[in-house]
């Protein structure tokens, strides 16, 4: 009997359907995490590896997307892959052959191993042709490779600035900005999100982005007629992540148009643009007066009250601090803040049952506004100060925030000049920290107010701080030595209850008058006590007065 090819035949195709049946079953497995553990037990990387380079493309294609879920899954698994340089190189090697679907996979297969370590990022993007992976991707047709692109770009930008400056180097820049010009929403999405995280730690990059350039793009996104929202709030993110850099970064972007389509988005609709909106804006104004200035000659601060006044579920705390960077730039535009009646709605936060930090936030911010003068300090201690206090003395406020309230007080009251305030503040529960503050600022205006020295006794205020036993080297024991230095030192002695020797020598040589006048009474009986309310009153027996 002569052999049959069928037979040979028949034979490598049952084990092209074995090869076929088992790589879909543990991608299929893999796809669930509770298996994830005993397949890396079972050494399923060893063994799906080497199917990347089986003759059958659907073997490929079913290998590699085994190999994305597993290492999504499991780092160990993911460790495994990116020790197998050599096959992960002819994996990577061979994908400008493959379909949309291998390319698709491979990207998302670069993004799981880059997610763990920069080690493993490095050497998968420079020893096993990441890169070039990358970039071959980019230039395809297909836009969910080009997203998977993306994805694995900004995932390793993420984890490290090093490489994220390698892939820059390479040209995949205007790869991404031209994604900005598709159709496709989610182009343009995975397109911020990856530029983002390259302009988000490193200003060289966000000058690169910018130098492209890009904002033209990006900020196009925020005009009036720009429907999709979760694209806006993604160019807000950027736009912000881009000008906190630096104030050329920031000029790039006003020179762009950034104005006034960043103003009218703070009055939008939805909540989550408002609140982006009040990002950008506490970023730019940090950097200039004049910046700080066009944003207030635009009408920003009556821009940044509306996110303030609706904010519900977000916090209005960018708002709030993008006031307090502006505050700061000059006391002309302080005042600005302060006419525009910002202080009733920051006073409303205090007295909210917002989070704390949003009040501690809001009390840094009070303090940029009455740091400049006694004219900016004078509203804030008479409209907002209790509030302050009340923040302050909250026992679960954190130790971060309560240093900013600390801060805060001291620019307030350094400017204070109106005793009666500063006076009214001195109770026995006062924190330390804070009458520290008062008492310096009370000492040195009692040397120049007779008034003030004789409210400071009658009130009763001096006797106060008689009572309190700093330690003798504490910065609170000055101060209240230098507040004593304002009065006579018999008065000290007197309101604190240890009266002067020259004033008990006097008592002692001190002999009644003539005129005095000394009265015995003695006890009176029930029955003395009834006549007394009956009958008229008449000298009783027994009492007597007399007369020296």
């Amino acid at each position: 009997m002569s052999p049959s090819p069928k037979v040979v035949v028949q034979t490598f195709d049952n084990y092209a359907k074995s090869q076929l049946t088992f790589v879909q079953n543990i991608a299929e497995l893999a796809a669930k995490p509770a298996y994830i553990e005993c397949l890396y037990e079972s050494h399923v990387v060893k063994i799906v590896l080497p199917l990347v380079t089986n003759i059958n493309p659907t073997v490929r294609m079913n290998a590699v997307l085994c190999l994305v879920r597993l290492a999504g899954h499991s780092e160990p698994c993911a460790k495994q892959i990116v020790c197998s340089k050599n096959l992960l190189s002819r994996l990577l090697g061979q994908l400008v052959k493959e379909n949309k679907y291998y390319k698709k996979n491979c990207m998302n297969l670069v993004k799981n191993l880059c997610k763990y370590s920069s080690e493993s990022t490095e050497i998968v993007v420079k020893e096993c042709g990441g890169i070039d992976a990358i970039l071959i991707c980019m230039k395809d047709f297909d836009s969910f490779v080009r997203e998977a692109a993306m994805q694995a770009i900004t995932c390793i930008t993420r984890l490290d600035v090093k490489i994220s400056q390698l892939i820059v180097n390479y040209g995949v820049l205007p790869q991404i900005v031209q994604c900005l010009k598709e159709q496709q929403q989610s182009l343009k999405l995975y397109a911020l999100s990856a530029l983002d995280e390259m302009a988000k730690n490193n200003e060289d990059l966000a000058i690169k982005i910018v130098d492209l350039p890009t904002l033209p793009h990006v900020i196009h996104f925020l005009m009036p007629n720009f429907i999709d929202k979760k694209v806006q709030k993604s160019a807000l993110t950027l736009i912000k992540n881009i000008v906190k850099h630096s104030l050329y970064l920031t000029e790039n972007a006003i020179e762009s148009n950034l104005f006034p389509e960043i103003l009218l988005l703070m009055a939008h609709p939805d909540e989550s643009i408002r609140n982006n909106s009040a990002k950008v804006i506490r970023e730019i104004v940090q950097h200039s007066v004049q910046i700080a200035q066009m944003v207030v000659n635009s009408g920003g601060i009556e821009k940044l009250l509306n996110v303030i006044s609706c904010s519900q579920e977000l916090s209005p705390t960018p708002a709030v601090l993008a006031l307090g960077y502006i505050a700061a730039m000059s006391p002309k535009l302080a005042l600005a803040i302060i006419q525009s009646q910002v202080l009733i709605h920051l006073a409303a936060i205090l007295k909210s049952n917002t989070d704390k930090l949003t009040k501690a936030g809001t009390i840094w911010t009070l303090g940029m506004i009455g740091q400049h003068s006694a004219e900016h300090a004078r509203p804030i201690l008479s409209e907002v100060l209790t509030n302050i206090m009340n923040v302050y003395t909250d026992s679960s406020l954190e130790s971060e925030s309560r240093h900013k309230c600390i801060i805060a007080l001291e620019q307030i009251l350094k400017n204070c000049d109106d005793f009666n305030v500063l006076e009214k503040l001195l109770t026995p529960s006062i924190p330390t920290e804070i009458m520290m503050f008062i008492l310096e600022k009370i000492s040195k205006i009692l040397p120049k107010n007779a008034q003030a020295r004789r409210s400071f006794i009658t009130n009763g205020y001096l006797k106060m701080i008689q009572n309190i036993k700093p330690d003798i080297n504490s910065e609170l024991f000055q101060v209240i030595r230098a507040v004593n230095c304002c009065f006579p030192e018999d008065i000290i002695q007197m309101v604190a209850g240890d009266f002067p020797e020259t004033v008990m020598k006097t008592v002692d040589k001190y002999v009644p008058q003539s005129d005095c006048i000394f009265f015995n009474r003695q006890l009176k009986s029930d029955e003395q006590l009834h006549k007394s309310y009956s009958t008229p009153k008449t000298p009783l027996s027994g009492e007597e007065s007399v007369f020296k």
